[in-house]
């Protein structure tokens, strides 16, 4: 008997102990919406939609509305809270009450501590006078799932993850510590420092986002794409605007029909491509591609092979290889001068040329053999060549018009280059406060 008795008062403190872990008040609640009344405010009747839910740290919040702007900020623990606004911009009353009536919502509880909220119009593509706000809080440890056809998305900071979708509006959000996918079809995407994998993709819109402690695959049809250092790959591609990345710890390809394209430090290669404007490289360890039909190409600090075309434009290129991760190069360009620092030990060897000389001239810091009369401004071609510190992998240089320098690296032009760096990045910076500046979701 005294056996049993203590068995039964384990299995009775045991379960006080489970309730403990658990709100009283989440124990039976139920989700609910409330509908209030319309009232007239200016030249519009509002109706006010409440709802509430128990939730708990980790869970989902769901949300799918055939339109209206959707905002979710950081709310108390154990609880989703909700304000629908609701606008009818019609004359009369009733008819007012009729667009309400049609509007649908409904909230119900997920397992795993969520909750799903879902609006929809009955009246079939009659979304002519209404408009449809959502004012939403969860726990700051939560998920988001949003979608809507026609609004903006806009979401305060997140310890979980964010997957965002809407057919017509801005996206933006604050810092973020889990993965972030998100899409438009027509507006600008600014997120804050995210946590791991980043998606963005707009048709029309630019895309800005801080640091990012993952992958970063981003794609606009017509903006700018500016980042923070991404601690993974980046994939960055736009039909229409500049590229400006502070840096990335992975390989890195940014592709622009027509914008320029700067990069900070990477610790492996980089692709860069543009149709139309300049690019510059702040530093890479891995193979640097950079290609424009239209501009210059200033690539900094670099510790492998490089290959860089311009269609018409001058190129720079400060390799700081070795003969272990130095390998075949290329630099050519059919309108301008060629400028790349070698360091002072460097094996390799030199080959350039001069299509049409016109009196320009192949300029040497390196004992190498120069090919063409330097002072005439006859049309003809001028060549050299050479085996520095006993030859190695070749390094091309070609321009069709323009001259060649091939300079030493010494400290004096160590820190000349480094104050070009410095004056590459102005820019960005301006481009990184107002990003900031402007980037704090109400």
């Amino acid at each position: 008997m005294r056996r049993l008795l203590k068995s039964s008062i384990g299995l009775f403190a045991a379960a006080l102990g489970l309730m403990a872990l658990v709100p009283w008040g989440n124990l039976y609640a139920q989700a609910s919406v409330h509908r209030g009344t319309p009232q007239r405010q200016g030249n519009a009747w509002v109706e006010l939609a409440t709802c509430v839910a128990p939730v708990y740290d980790g869970g989902r919040l769901i949300v799918k509305a055939d339109f209206g702007t959707i905002v979710v900020k950081p709310g108390p623990d154990g609880r989703m809270d909700c304000q629908v606004h609701l606008r009818a911009y019609k004359a009369s009353e009733e008819e007012a009450r009729q667009y309400f009536r049609a509007y649908q919502l409904s909230l119900r509880r997920l397992e795993g501590g969520g909750a799903m909220l879902v609006g929809r119009s009955t009246r079939s593509g009659e979304h002519r006078g209404l408009s449809v706000d959502y004012q939403v809080s969860v726990p700051l440890k939560f998920n988001l799932n949003l979608e809507t056809q026609g609004g903006d998305l806009k979401i305060g900071n997140l310890d979980g993850e964010f997957d965002g979708k809407t057919a017509g509006g801005d996206i933006s959000s604050g810092d973020v510590a889990g993965p972030v996918r998100v899409e438009t079809a027509g507006g600008d995407i600014s997120l804050g420092n995210v946590g791991q994998r980043v998606e963005a993709h707009t048709a029309g819109g630019a895309i800005r986002l801080k640091d990012v402690k993952g992958d970063a695959e981003l794609e606009t049809s017509g903006g700018e794409i500016v980042t923070g250092v991404i601690s993974g790959s980046v994939n960055a591609r736009t039909a229409g605007g500049d590229i400006v990345l502070r840096g990335a710890a992975g390989q890195v390809r940014a592709e622009t029909a027509g914008g320029q394209i700067q990069i900070g430090q990477c610790q492996a290669g980089v692709d860069a491509q543009t149709a139309g404007g300049n690019i510059r490289l702040h530093g890479a360890r891995g193979l640097v591609v950079a290609r424009t039909a239209g501009g210059s190409i200033d690539l900094f600090r670099l510790q492998g092979p490089v290959r860089a075309e311009s269609a018409a434009g001058p190129i720079l290129a400060e390799i700081n290889a070795d003969r272990a991760s130095f390998a075949a190069s290329q630099l050519a360009t059919s309108v301008g001068d060629v400028k790349v620092f070698l360091p002072p030990d460097l094996p390799l060897t030199i080959n350039a040329a001069i299509q049409q000389a016109f009196g320009r001239k192949i300029s040497s810091d390196f004992p190498i053999q120069i090919q063409g009369d330097q002072e005439t401004f006859r049309h003809r071609s001028m060549h050299a060549e050479g085996e520095l510190n006993g030859g190695g992998k070749l390094l091309q240089i070609n321009t069709v018009m323009g001259n060649i320098e091939i300079l030493k690296l010494n400290q004096q032009r160590l820190e000349e280059l480094k104050k070009a760096q410095e004056l590459m990045w102005k820019a960005w910076q301006m481009h990184r406060r107002q990003f900031l500046e402007g980037n704090n979701p109400e």
